[in-house]
């Protein structure tokens, strides 16, 4: 079994279905309202722990009814929420979503507790970081908090994953901490400081020699691509899924990608098991619900032709 130490958001997501999302100044007629546990960083512990991994969640709820729903719902499936803080300060994140009838998303986030996460508390979890062969980080929360948590996790063994969604600056001492980048194609050229078209092998290759080991960019339903200072660059397929619902997709995905990684899968067969992931994760409405359950990756990727990937 892996141990992997997520360090992010958490939100309790409010999804509504529309045919299309709102234009400017638009009102559109939804469909059904739901409400779910979502935020990147209890997305991708709860999913390491369904994929069989002993999971950590690192995060701030608010004291208030949301973050109790969330606490309990990571308990029940295995997280240990130690090191999930309750901040009076602020109220539990909460995201809005509007899914298409194309099962495509838009979100619009308020961060609440989730930006209270401090550096202070990557040092109260140093316990947690010495014990896990992982840590993954994502960018709902402050930048000095990931730059402070990925340094420290480093320092202590952890191998360091950053989903670096959504992008914002980080500091140079930042880039030798990470060991794998997962980022869109957006986002890699947000970070190449592209303002022309240049190929993501090039763009790649500026994020590579900064310090990252390990970049996969990915390209949704087109799958993924990856780069390594290791020199072992290829690209692989997304799984043929009828999509109902993204969101939380790609949080499944870079679990799944960490705990394969974590466990001694080569690149390439923990890229495949991420991407079997992420496509389980598109069958279903809401980014808790739908993360899925590792005997479902398996039957997929036995599906697929591939026996190699252990229950």
């Amino acid at each position: 079994m892996s141990t992997v130490a997520v360090v992010g958001s958490l939100n309790i997501d409010l999804i509504m279905r529309a045919p299309h999302c709102p234009g400017k100044n638009e009102t559109v007629i939804g469909g059904p309202f739901g409400m779910a546990g979502g935020g990147k960083g209890s997305n991708q512990a709860l999913a390491a722990s369904r994929l069989n991994a002993k999971s950590y969640m690192i995060g701030c709820v608010g004291n208030d009814d949301f973050g109790r729903r969330l606490r309990f719902v990571l308990t029940e499936n295995g997280v240990d929420c130690s090191q999930l803080h309750t901040r009076k300060e602020a109220a539990t994140g909460t995201a809005l979503i509007t899914v298409t009838d194309e099962g495509e998303s838009s979100i619009v986030i308020s961060q609440g507790a989730n930006s209270f996460l401090k550096a202070s508390d990557m040092v109260e979890a140093k316990n947690i970081f010495t014990s896990c062969d992982a840590a993954l980080f994502q960018m709902e929360s402050p930048a000095e908090t990931v730059t402070a948590g990925l340094k420290m996790a480093r320092q202590y063994g952890c191998r360091t994953f950053l989903s670096a969604e959504p992008p914002y600056s980080l500091p140079n001492e930042v880039w030798s901490n990470i060991e794998c980048m997962i980022l869109n194609e957006r986002a890699l050229s947000f970070y190449a400081s592209s303002s022309s078209r240049r190929s993501v092998n090039s763009m790649a290759k500026d994020l590579l020699d900064r310090g990252v080991h390990d970049l996969v960019v990915t390209r949704s339903s087109r799958g993924g691509m990856v780069f390594s200072r290791s020199g072992e660059n290829f690209s692989f397929d997304a799984f043929n899924i009828r999509s109902v619902d993204n969101t939380g997709a790609r949080d499944a995905f870079c679990a799944g990608l960490c705990v394969g990684l974590s466990e001694g899968m080569p690149m390439r067969q923990a890229a495949k098991f991420g991407s079997a992931c992420g496509a389980l994760a598109c069958t279903k409405i809401g980014a808790h619900p739908s993360l899925p359950w590792r005997h479902q990756v398996g039957a997929l990727l036995g599906e697929a032709g591939d026996d190699e990937y252990e229950l």
